[in-house]
């Protein structure tokens, strides 16, 4: 009985909406895991909470029945504020059958991703879809290497030569014989151009694009392209350029916390998680004063208390002459 093998499906590298659909949520698992709540009810899980902010740039927080929930909302109202803020939000719930106009901070709270509520995704998309298409840039670039050489026949049995030709060398024949014919009709053009990109450009350019993005999200990934090697300032140096905007993302969830605990009676907090927290911890850590620098080799050893100068004892030749007799009156 045969058994049909399964092909695999190869990755549609060309396809670039697919693919950026995939960058996107391959990018979200990493950050949908950056901030940590305590003592949420089951009916409030954080990674929905974290989604809506992420992708929507705020969430709304409301009760029903007794228990709290999230959803995104419709923001409305903005004519009865003095600085045009929304102080409406419409949501629609159709699990619960539910569609109403709530007000913020009376009936709900609204939680900002950031102090605009812009969210991530915007940014994620901008660096997916450029390194999707440098992606396909080198795709292409693997496709030309193949090609060596172009031939080209002014007829078809000059081509059908050349691809005669062609098979017998993949085949291992160590000859082919071809007519006179062919070789004066045949041409032979290089196909490596000489102004292509360098293949280690495209390198540099994509583990830049993916370092901007990790900067942004506030994780340290260095994007200088120098080749010799690097200091330790040239690699802190944009350590404070990648922290604002994860420390606004941090407040405006701290805010909207604080607020769902004062509406709705709760005690939840939250903080950074993960990587984020390390590197908060980093920082918060005050650095040790610097001890003085003491040279190598050099202890302070107890100095030990002089001693008395010993009486000199008379050499033997000197020794008084009374003795000298008293020694030969024994003899």
């Amino acid at each position: 009985m045969k058994t049909e093998k399964k092909q695999s499906k190869l990755y549609q590298i060309t396809n670039k909406q697919n693919n950026l659909t995939d960058f996107v949520r391959g990018i979200l698992n990493r950050t949908l895991g950056m901030f940590e709540y305590t003592n949420l009810p089951d009916t409030l899980p954080t990674v929905e909470i974290e989604k809506r902010l992420q992708l929507h740039g705020h969430a709304t927080i409301f009760k029903y029945k007794g228990s709290l929930y999230v959803t995104t909302g419709s923001y409305c109202g903005m004519e009865k504020s003095p600085y045009n803020e929304p102080t409406e939000v419409i949501i629609n719930i159709p699990a619960f059958n539910l569609n109403q106009k709530l007000t913020i901070n009376k009936d709900c709270v609204v939680i900002k991703n950031d102090s605009l509520g812009v969210g991530l995704d915007t940014t994620i998309r901008k660096h997916g879809t450029l390194l999707i298409e440098n992606e396909i840039t080198m795709l292409l670039k693997d496709y030309n290497a193949r090609v060596q050489t172009v031939f080209i026949g002014g007829t078809d049995q000059t081509v059908n030569s050349a691809n005669a030709y062609i098979n017998n060398l993949i085949d291992g024949n160590l000859g082919s014989v071809v007519e006179n014919s062919f070789l004066q009709d045949l041409k032979v053009q290089s196909a490596q151009g000489q102004n292509t990109t360098p293949y280690t450009d495209l390198i540099q350019y994509q583990q830049f694009l993916k370092s901007d993005l990790y900067n942004e999200l506030g994780l340290s990934s260095l994007n200088n392209m120098k080749k010799e090697r690097m200091n330790t300032d040239e690699v802190n140096a944009n350590n404070d350029n990648i922290y604002p905007l994860v420390d606004d993302m941090l407040q405006n969830r701290m805010d909207g916390i604080n607020m769902v605990n004062k509406l709705f009676n709760g005690n939840f907090a939250v903080d950074f998680s993960g990587t984020w927290k390390d590197k908060a911890e980093q920082r918060n850590t005050p650095e040790q004063q610097e001890q003085p620098k003491q040279e190598q080799n050099t202890v302070d050893e107890p100095q030990q208390p002089e001693q008395p100068e010993q009486p000199e004892q008379p050499k033997q030749s000197e020794q008084p002459k009374q003795e000298q007799e008293n020694k030969k009156d024994n003899q």
